[in-house]
């Protein structure tokens, strides 16, 4: 009785963190560049599961048009650096930048992107070019204010998600490989764009489907081994 509610139990938690999982993603389904996650399990040799974690999927999203000059999306492999509150760098495929009070070009939650790159007043016009070189007219004049750079990783798979759409790297994923967008098997960058949710609706309802009826499953091992133990209980009084 004891190993069925062990294994029941265990079942009810890993099919609780599958739906709450997919739930997230559902819930983040029109966030630019969100990164949709799913829950990792394992068989235990005594019965039930186990849960380890969860992992992000990493695929591009589609990449549409917003005509924000102050937009741009990876296409192909790739992601954004930006310095966090906290004074370490984190990594974001979400390319929805702006200006802060600094002048400076940071992303949608204010962190500055990195390379640090410092717009002067005045500007009339803005573009972010494939190759990420960030240029600005500024009286007339066209002014070259720096160049966004990527960075990759020997297993983006590794990364941690930090929340946001932001990733620190890890043992698994390897420190970060910076270079140029074009450049050493890194992605364009398309500007006037942003890569939307690689969240796909219909895997998300069949997940929520299974892990819904894994969870009634379970829950029916825990009440039938629980009337079972009550009857065991009254034999024996």
């Amino acid at each position: 009785m004891l190993d069925a509610f062990s294994s029941a139990l265990s079942g009810l938690r890993t099919a609780s963190s599958r739906l709450q999982t997919s739930a997230n993603n559902v819930s983040n389904l029109q966030t630019p560049g969100f990164k949709g996650s799913k829950s990792v399990s394992s068989d235990v040799q005594s019965g039930g599961s186990r849960l380890l974690g969860t992992t992000a999927n990493l695929n591009s999203g589609a990449i549409i048009q917003t005509g924000n000059a102050f937009n741009a999306a990876i296409s192909g492999n790739g992601f954004f650096q930006v310095s966090t509150p906290g004074g370490g760098t984190a990594f974001t495929r979400v390319g929805n930048f702006s200006v802060d009070s600094s002048g400076r070009l940071v992303d949608g939650t204010g962190n500055p992107v990195q390379p640090e790159i410092s717009l002067p007043g005045g500007i009339s016009s803005f573009n972010i070019g494939s190759d990420g070189q960030v240029t600005a007219e500024v009286g007339g004049t066209t002014q070259t204010l720096g160049r966004i750079s990527l960075a990759n990783f020997n297993n983006p798979g590794g990364l941690t998600p930090l929340g946001s759409n932001l990733f620190a790297p890890s043992a698994e994923s390897g420190q970060a490989i910076l270079g140029a967008p074009g450049t050493g098997g890194l992605g364009q960058l398309v500007s006037g764009s942003l890569e939307t949710s690689n969240v796909d609706i219909a895997e998300e309802a069949v997940s929520q489907i299974l892990a819904t009826n894994a969870f009634k499953a379970n829950a029916n091992v825990i009440r039938v081994a629980d009337e079972m133990t009550g009857t065991v209980l009254d034999i024996k009084a």
